[in-house]
């Protein structure tokens, strides 16, 4: 049997694991651009957003479908997709990438198994803030 740790032998493992699973997301985040939307994707090697999507499929089209009925079973939001405002501000989507990279970094997994983040882009389905963004939504 392995001795046992004092708290802050285990506080650096931890701290250590923390870390390391950061690094680990931000190597494996894919963004997905969406037309009112910017998602981040971390994936690991036992469920590939590949396996979701099949030959014939957009791979927006499937997240897009995945995320609007996620935010439903939240209740998060309500899409009527015919409501969604399209955002093609390119800066928009770049700050969108970094807050989310800002927000892993803030609030480190304890695992990294396959996870969404989403970022809304100017939409009046949910409260946006200053930078005309919602905040960081973990799926």
């Amino acid at each position: 049997m392995p001795p046992a740790l004092s708290i802050r032998e285990l506080a650096q493992v931890m701290q250590k694991r923390a870390a390391y699973n950061i690094i680990t997301m931000q190597n494996n985040l894919r963004y997905i651009n969406l037309s009112w939307a910017v998602v981040a994707i971390c994936e690991d090697g036992t469920l590939p957003l590949s396996t979701i999507v099949h030959d014939e499929q957009d791979e927006a089209e499937v997240v897009e479908h995945y995320v609007i009925g996620y935010m439903a079973f939240w209740h998060i939001a309500f899409v009527n997709e015919d409501h969604l405002v399209p955002c093609h501000d390119d800066t928009l989507r770049t700050e969108a990438r970094q807050k989310i990279d800002r927000y892993i970094a803030d609030h480190p997994p304890v695992e990294t198994f396959p996870r969404f983040y989403l970022v809304l882009l100017r939409q009046p389905i949910a409260p946006m803030e200053p930078d005309g963004m919602s905040r960081v939504y973990q799926m």
